[in-house]
């Protein structure tokens, strides 16, 4: 099992986490846990004590730009009421290639799983895409972060799969179904969507709205009945009648409520919301200020909605595909395909309209001002903000790779446009002394920090960090001089040029006692 299970689940081997429950549970009732990032590979033992139960660990899907599965994680409205049901149905009525596997801490992981390596951020996209049509989860991954894997403790496993009857799977069930269900990388992204027409308007309801017509609720009944009926305020335009918005909320929270364990609310108290939506205007209970719908709540994405609390972003946004970021020691750049044109820009480039139009005139590009409502916030801000926030890192220049390596290039550079061999007396000077018999290098602090200021360099962020990254020592006195501070020459330095330009500088100094001493420098006779 172990076999096939580490073949399934093959992601980032270089690592893995460790997670351990604390037995408390949230006030949603999602169970709580502490992880622990262990930087070892993740092997078939590792997997059988996973399965034994001696450990329970976590898994990035990425390995690099690539993946072999992916995953929807549901995080449920109220872990202790919902149930896992509705979602599998959906799964089984619109055919899609996603196995369903309680997870550890009471919610849903829809896994997905590939018969080759896949582009993560095409995958990604694709699986956003299916997410907000079908069950409106806050995580999709890939998240640059690990997921609990299934069926540890087999035998009495609390995370493990549903087939398409809702029935719960042993670990061979569970294999036998991954399998089945794997897909072609190339199939799943011509994958057509359905249109899940939950009911009019689905896609522009605030998303804590869509979230209770779609699971239920368990919290508040009088301030969440009062959310929906803004949201029905709004779809009609403010044209529904006080008695049409009484009995579509009367209707609403019988439905809703069902699985409460209260209840549905009483006719007069629905009414009474109801009448007061209607009276007093409608804008919709929100945190901090009410806190009860917290847990549900995506402002941002809200703001995006035509029914939601903000100046819905223009449609523009679905042109902006694939975007990623990539970060280094001069900012951040961004990089999209915006109607079928790869485009680049960096942050000075999305400080408006105008220098942003001016940035896709160099690819092409004609830009059409968005217009600015006179009240609530600027479209084009609305815009970038979704853009740069749901931007991918760029693993193949990762920030943390590039920056390391322009540490070790400034390193570099420093140590052998500085060196001089065996001569301490050039410390004062503003040198690096390379001791050949020890192969030790020797210099002032003060000398590495003018070399840094001097070319203007942003790979370190003060000197400190460099001494810290060539782990240094220091000594109070040496050859005369206060404070020096010694490292074993670097590997990253070019040891060889720089002792044949010492050689060759001593090969140069000639001795008085040489005859070419008196053939360069004696001036014959006449």
């Amino acid at each position: 099992m172990q076999k096939e299970l580490l073949k399934l689940f093959e992601g980032d081997s270089s690592q893995f986490i460790t997670v351990s429950l604390t037995g408390e549970t949230d006030e949603r009732g999602k169970k709580k846990a502490d992880y622990l990032t262990v930087h070892e590979p993740v092997t078939e033992q590792l997997w059988a004590d996973h399965i034994k139960g001696d450990v329970l660990i976590g898994i990035r899907p990425e390995n690099g730009d690539k993946l072999r599965w992916s995953c929807i994680d549901i995080d449920p409205a109220n872990y202790k009421a919902y149930s896992q049901k509705k979602y599998v149905d959906i799964i089984r009525d619109f055919d899609l290639p996603l196995v369903p596997v309680k997870s550890k801490s009471g919610g849903l992981h829809l896994f997905i799983f590939f018969s080759d390596w896949a582009d993560k951020i095409k995958i990604k996209d694709k699986l956003e895409q299916i997410n907000k049509e079908y069950f409106l989860s806050k995580e999709v991954f890939p998240l640059n972060k690990a997921v609990g894997m299934p069926y540890h403790k087999a035998d009495a496993a609390i995370e493990y799969a549903f087939d398409d009857q809702n029935t719960p799977l042993m670990l061979g069930g569970f294999i036998e179904l991954a399998k089945k269900k794997t897909v072609d990388p190339k199939d799943f992204l011509k994958l057509k969507i359905t249109e899940y027409n939950a009911e009019t308007d689905w896609r522009e309801y605030p998303p804590c709205v869509q979230k209770v017509i779609q699971e239920g609720w368990t919290g508040e009944r009088n301030n969440m009945l009062f959310n929906i009926c803004v949201t029905e305020m709004k779809k009609a335009e403010g044209s529904l009648t006080v008695k049409q918005l009484k009995d579509i909320a009367w209707e609403r929270q019988k439905v809703i409520y069902g699985n409460h364990p209260k209840g549905p609310l009483k006719r007069s108290e629905s009414d009474m919301v109801a009448q007061s939506v209607h009276t007093k205007g409608y804008e919709y209970f929100c945190p901090p200020k009410h806190g009860f719908v917290a847990s549900i709540c995506d402002k941002e994405t809200c703001k995006l909605r035509k029914l939601g609390i903000g100046v819905q972003a223009p449609d523009i946004k679905n042109d902006f595909k694939n975007i990623i970021y990539t970060q280094d020691t001069k900012g951040i750049i961004w990089e999209c395909d915006f109607r079928d044109t790869h485009i680049s820009f960096r942050a000075e480039d999305i400080k408006d309209q105008k220098t942003f139009r001016t940035c896709l005139a160099k690819h092409r590009i004609y830009w059409l001002t968005l217009p600015r409502p006179k009240k609530g916030p600027d479209p084009f801000e609305l815009l970038m903000k979704h853009i740069v926030e749901s931007a991918i890192e760029n693993t193949k220049l990762k920030y943390e790779d590039t920056l390391e390596e322009e540490q070790y290039q400034t390193l570099k550079d420093f140590f052998e446009t500085t060196i001089e061999q065996d001569d301490f007396n050039k410390l004062k000077d503003g040198y690096t002394v390379l001791d050949s018999k020890s192969n030790m290098i020797y210099f002032k602090r003060a000398t590495l920090d003018r070399y840094l200021k001097r070319t203007s360099n942003k790979a370190f962020a003060s000197v400190v960090e460099a001494l810290r990254l060539l782990k240094c020592d220091k000594h109070d006195y040496h050859e005369g001089e206060k404070n020096v501070w010694y490292v074993q020459m670097p590997e990253f330095v070019n040891h060889q040029a720089i002792r044949q330009q010492a050689q060759t500088n001593t090969q140069n100094i000639i001795s008085e006692m040489d005859d070419q001493y008196h053939t360069k420098f004696r001036t014959p006779k006449a």
